[in-house]
């Protein structure tokens, strides 16, 4: 059965992974740290990964499947707040615990540390594909289609804040490349007017830091200190049965 690492090596795969290079070029390249890991398609992270400015870069898989680390991605064995970059590509999409994963994301990443999403976009002829073909199981268009929107609820419970938003490819989702070549146009015109239909999401997130004393609002404080505190009295001709 092919998986999604192996259709990335198709014409069609290696066309959106060219400009999703393209794309998070800058944003690796403004990264730096100690340790990078990216979960999903570990077999294009190398390709991914070259400007990535992290000092020790590591790939996660539940299977194996050539990453470095084999575990779930749900309960990751990793410490707290000791990785600097966190790539999902295609996992969220492929898992039944996206929440679960989302939080040990949370938890590994360092104060300010940078979450990267990369998954295909619903809104998009690709999504459509998956709508219609999705129960066919076949990859790329098998698996769960979050929206972006959906994502970023998410992401801001669970404490993150968004620093971008891209959109990425506007190649019509077939893989025969003697069609393909003949719709630059439509890819031209698609980027140019209807820039919202891009194949993949490429979502940029950095974990927010909480501050460690809550703030008082000073009115609040005042309004406390304000005047004396009344002691009791008891009425005069008052008596006490005893």
């Amino acid at each position: 059965m092919v998986n999604i690492d192996d259709w990335y090596l198709s014409e069609t795969g290696q066309y959106l992974l060219k400009e999703l290079g393209e794309k998070i070029s800058p944003i690796l390249s403004t990264t730096f740290g100690y340790y990078s890991l990216q979960i999903g398609c570990t077999g294009s992270a190398a390709q991914l990964q070259e400007s990535c400015r992290v000092k020790h870069l590591f790939t996660l898989d539940d299977r194996g499947c050539g990453a470095e680390i084999r575990a779930t991605p749900s309960m990751l064995p990793i410490a707290t707040d000791s990785v600097d970059l966190v790539i999902l590509m295609h996992h969220l999409s492929n898992t039944d615990e996206p929440h679960a994963v989302l939080r040990e994301a949370f938890r590994i990443l360092i104060p300010e540390g940078k979450l990267i999403i990369i998954d295909f976009n619903p809104v998009s002829v690709w999504g459509l594909r998956h709508f219609l073909q999705g129960w066919l199981e076949y990859v790329p268009f098998n698996g769960h289609f979050y929206t972006a929107k959906r994502i970023d609820d998410w992401m801001r419970l669970l404490g993150f804040d968004q620093l971008g938003h891209h959109r990425i490819g506007y190649l019509p989702p077939i893989q025969k490349t003697s069609v393909t070549r003949h719709l630059s146009w439509l890819e031209k015109g698609t980027r140019k007017w209807l820039p919202l239909l891009g194949a993949l999401n490429l979502l940029v997130y950095s974990k927010s830091i909480s501050p460690l004393t809550p703030v008082r609002h000073r009115w609040v404080a005042r309004k406390l200190l304000q005047g004396k505190v009344p002691r009791p009295s008891v009425g005069r001709g008052m008596k006490y049965d005893r």
